[in-house]
């Protein structure tokens, strides 16, 4: 027995909760079950239940034992304090709350063990995608409508990431900007030191900078320019980084935060902060580039992004070392930038000025922007789910990432209306 099979008889009233006993036969009508909580806490917050003819509500626990309270060491957690009945597969040990003996419910005997077998397979499988082999079996406007909820999670959670940035460095709104793209720069093997660059860098001195500045500062605040290079351009980096080093009091961080295993040449971090440096000297950082239309809006930084970093970095992947043939960034690299920074930067600007129009900005760039290409999305297709756009593949990732590698099935409707008719 596992709690995840509880949860779901209880959150789907696969019980008969009018005709429910505690341990001590005392008599338990549940009028509702409450809301399902797949974080910390209670598992299912407000419910409300009948117990000797009195209403109580609040919250209720779940457990394969009784003993798991004391286990889970709920005696201690002041949150468990306000829970009003106690659900358990087997019930091996009275608990207490605040001295009181806790309303128990055993489920023991209303096991229906044919269905527990099947989403005992089902949940045990081991694929990210948990429910592949039924998805046929689901109406498209559940999948929808999962993959649409999945979405709006994903840009909230982002959005959230903003604001406490935001509030946290009490910066301005362009500057949340030049953070949220120097992330997105960092894609997912170097987000994290392309998070302390930007911390690094004082943002409105920079943007002022020329492009060879820029270009010693990125790399220098990187760690590159600490040692010597068999280059003339690393050379020229360097002594330009010592002038800025010292006229903006800029401290160097460490070269080997930085990922190049993993990466192919086009994306090494080397190339990134190059292309990271020529952006943001060639980017409008002026809030009207905000007024222009999705369309204009997506076309400009497509094309910001894919310039040529300079005609040194067109030509090489690290210092010192050539290119077989002149690259710049791809069309791929450049949506998936403004997939992770414009889109959730508008998103934000919506919510933090309550102006709908940056929101729908945001909408139409990700009905613009092809699907993603990557194992989350190719798995889906094989599983006959298509993204038509970004917007749905956005949808589709964060599906992936919080629902099915968590396993948190039970809080998908995809899931649940498999098992449903099991």
């Amino acid at each position: 027995m596992n709690e995840n099979y509880l949860h779901f008889l209880w959150k789907n009233k696969r019980l008969p909760l009018t005709n429910l006993y505690t341990v001590d036969r005392q008599r338990v009508e549940i009028l509702h079950v409450g809301m399902h909580n797949p974080d910390s806490g209670p598992d299912f917050f407000n419910g409300k239940i009948v117990l000797d003819e009195i209403t109580h509500s609040g919250n209720i626990e779940m457990h394969v034992k009784s003993s798991d309270w004391n286990l889970h060491k709920h005696q201690f957690d002041p949150a468990y304090s306000n829970v009003i009945l106690h659900v358990v597969y087997e019930h091996d040990e009275l608990i207490f709350v605040e001295g009181i003996p806790l309303p128990t419910v055993e489920l023991k005997q209303l096991i229906d063990w044919d269905h527990f077998n099947w989403f005992n397979k089902y949940y045990k499988g081991g694929s990210v995608l948990l429910c592949e082999t039924f998805l046929e079996e689901v109406p498209e406007v559940t999948v929808v409508n999962q993959v649409e909820r999945a979405f709006f999670q994903r840009m909230k959670r982002k959005a959230g990431e903003l604001e406490a940035l935001y509030q946290s460095r009490k910066m301005s709104f362009r500057e949340v900007l030049f953070h949220t793209i120097s992330k997105a720069f960092g894609m997912k093997v170097n987000q994290l030191p392309f998070q302390e660059l930007a911390v690094g860098i004082p943002f409105e001195k920079f943007i002022r900078a020329t492009q060879k500045q820029k270009m010693a500062i990125a790399f220098g605040v990187g760690g590159f320019l600490e040692e010597n290079r068999e280059s003339t351009y690393h050379r020229e980096l360097k002594k330009e980084w010592e002038f800025q080093r010292y006229r903006l009091k800029l401290k160097s961080g460490n070269a080997y935060s930085w990922k190049f295993k993993g990466c192919r040449p086009g994306g090494f971090p080397t190339q990134r902060l190059a292309q990271f440096a020529a952006f943001v000297h060639e980017m409008n950082w002026e809030s009207d580039t905000w007024y222009l239309s999705a369309k204009e809006l997506l076309i400009i930084m497509q094309e910001k992004l894919m310039r040529p970093a300079d005609v040194y970095w067109t030509t090489h992947f690290d210092f010192g070392k050539e290119k077989k043939t002149a690259s710049n960034m791809s069309a791929e690299t450049a949506n998936t930038v403004i997939l992770n920074s414009v889109v959730p930067f508008l998103w934000w600007l919506s919510d933090r000025l309550s102006d709908d129009s940056y929101r729908n900005k945001a909408f139409e760039i990700l009905e613009l922007l092809p699907p993603e290409k990557n194992e989350k999305i190719t798995s889906w297709k094989h599983a006959v789910v298509k993204a038509a756009n970004a917007l749905e593949s956005q949808g589709l990732i964060e599906l992936t990432n919080e629902f099915c590698a968590k396993k948190k099935c039970l809080d998908c409707v995809i899931v649940n209306t498999v098992l449903k008719r099991n």
